[in-house]
């Protein structure tokens, strides 16, 4: 009886080629739509995150009946801070001594990070302010004091060309300078040092955005150059409001939009993702701005009330 011997077929080094080179091409096709999958999830990630800001922004003029500052000087805390109780996230709240400056809290507490205040596209929350911030203010000693950072600033309204007008902006955040500057913010009225924060009022509610709730800006991604990171004035301490350029941007003529990730500005709003900024408006609803956009739009957008309703970009 004859045994038939199977022979057993095998690739040829030329088709393994043609596989291999299949292989790539359909890896190259897919890879791009990959990648943008990824991104489209963590620009939707980052809209989460400014939803939650801007609740975090209702509830706290719901309950206390008026907007938070851009930041209570006499404690040098900034809307970051504030806002913090209506986010969940009452373990920083309760570390922090109400009695205490910012750089005089633990460095617990001023390096306490919340998720929500981190872009993916950008970084993944581990970042803190490198050097630490110098203390501006006079009659205090110490410097670089370290802090957690963030990549959303509230509008401080308005920019001209050339002009860092935080203190006479018409954000939506007024930026008060309490009873050690009281004219430059007429609307501002906060306690003396060591008083409770709960005391301050800062005067400005809805009612007072003129311009609609839904047509003005209140907090959006702010411009840091990657080489920039965790470095003041662009990318320091997010609760320490001794700071502006930790804390707000400005929008208008003076302030476009940043187009890349390097472009040389240090106070205006720009993103990680390409081609758009994300941004949460005082009604809660958030929306994408086109880096293009126009400037005197982004001024308008980023004001509270300078009598113009513009309309959607």
């Amino acid at each position: 009886m004859k045994t038939q011997t199977q022979r057993h077929a095998a690739f040829t080094i030329v088709e393994l080629m043609v596989v291999i080179a299949i292989i790539s091409i359909l890896v190259g096709l897919l890879l791009p739509a990959v990648q943008a999958s990824r991104e489209s999830a963590r620009q939707t990630h980052c809209l989460n995150n400014l939803k939650q800001i801007g609740l975090a922004v209702q509830n706290f003029e719901s309950q206390r009946k008026e907007l938070p500052p851009s930041r209570n000087y006499d404690h040098f805390t900034s809307w970051a801070f504030l806002i913090l109780p209506h986010m969940e996230s009452t373990a920083l709240p309760e570390q922090w001594n109400d009695r205490l400056k910012y750089y005089y809290q633990s460095d617990k507490a001023r390096l306490t990070r919340i998720p929500h205040y981190y872009c993916p596209t950008r970084r993944d929350g581990g970042v803190f302010s490198i050097e630490g911030d110098d203390i501006l203010s006079p009659f205090e000693t110490s410097s670089h004091v370290p802090g957690t950072v963030a990549d959303y600033a509230c509008s401080a309204g308005y920019g001209e060309p050339g002009v860092w007008n935080w203190i006479s902006s018409r954000g939506a955040f007024i930026i008060g300078d309490g009873v050690t500057d009281p004219p430059t913010v007429p609307q501002g009225d906060f306690p003396p040092p060591l008083a409770e924060l709960v005391t301050w009022k800062s005067r400005t509610t809805f009612a007072s955005i003129f311009d609609g709730a839904s047509h003005t800006v209140i907090v959006g991604e702010k411009h840091v150059r990657p080489l920039r990171q965790g470095i003041a004035p662009e990318d320091g301490a997010i609760y320490n409001g001794d700071h502006p350029g930790n804390f707000s941007r400005c929008g208008g003529p003076g302030y476009p939009l940043a187009r890349f990730p390097d472009d040389e500005y240090q106070t205006n709003f720009g993103s990680y993702h390409t081609g758009g900024v994300n941004f949460v408006f005082a009604d809660g609803s958030v929306r994408v701005f086109d880096v293009n956009m126009s400037t005197e739009l982004l001024g308008r957008l980023t004001s509270r009330n300078d009598g113009e309703f513009a309309k959607d970009n």
